[in-house]
């Protein structure tokens, strides 16, 4: 490899990585100021950006889409910042059902399983895959943004199926099984949504209790750029020690 003084990280992520605080179905309502993706633009300015993302995508969207991002992309890493749309429920289904209908978008087990294909898909194609767990839902808040939009009662709907603590547990399972993928393939994880549940969910929650604020996006940024420097640090090194 050639020695280059300015990286390439690809990004392939979903609402989030666009900077989006509100979706009523498929409208962006809302922006954050900053997203995570502009503070570590201002922060690690000899890193070059690439950065396709799309709402509601999954990792099933991924596996799909991966191998031509790679190709038309070559990078030094990618960051994976997906699984939110993956554990989030069908919320059209669960409403219309009267909260009878609990399904993932993504069952758990196929989205570890697609986790670790892009992780392997990327290392053959001779990158460094940087995966990361995903943010908590407010579901106090969520509830009251569906019951507006739907004329339903959805805040009662939740708390009939557990509330937040039923689905703060089933949250775990995932991003523990993100985890697994990641030591399984041997690449870095990036536990941002671990980070973000450490404080009030109202304060990290965007107006749809879904996507997260301002001050959510600081701390992903916090929580990424280590990993990131890490990660392009051992690129450098690894061409060093290649070199005749």
């Amino acid at each position: 490899m050639s020695d280059r003084t300015q990286r390439t990280l690809l990004v392939v992520g979903d609402s989030i990585s666009l900077g989006i605080a509100e979706i009523r179905g498929t409208e962006v309502t809302g922006r954050v100021r900053r997203s995570y993706l502009d503070i570590l633009r201002a922060e690690l300015t000899d890193l070059n950006f690439i950065v396709d993302a799309d709402i509601h995508r999954t990792t099933a969207d991924a596996v799909d889409l991966i191998d031509p991002l790679l190709h038309g992309h070559p990078a030094d890493a990618v960051l994976v910042m997906l699984g939110g749309n993956d554990v989030d429920l069908l919320w059209k289904r669960f409403v219309i059902s009267n909260g009878k209908i609990i399904q993932n978008r993504i069952r758990v087990d196929r989205y570890a399983a697609n986790l670790t294909r892009i992780a392997r898909k990327i290392i053959a194609a001779g990158s460094r895959p940087i995966l990361t767990d995903m943010p908590n839902h407010s579901l106090d808040i969520r509830g009251r943004f569906l019951s507006q939009l739907s004329g339903k009662d959805v805040s009662a709907m939740i708390q009939a199926n557990g509330g937040q603590p039923v689905s703060d547990q089933g949250l775990e399972v995932y991003r523990e099984a993100a985890a697994r993928a990641a030591e399984e393939v041997g690449c870095p994880f990036v536990r941002y949504g671990t980070a973000l549940s450490h404080l009030p969910l109202e304060s990290v929650s965007g107006p749809d209790g879904v996507h997260p604020n301002d001050y959510a996006h600081e701390i992903i940024a916090r929580e990424l750029k280590p990993v990131i420097e890490s990660v392009l640090d051992r690129c450098r090194t690894a061409e060093i020690g290649s070199k005749p």
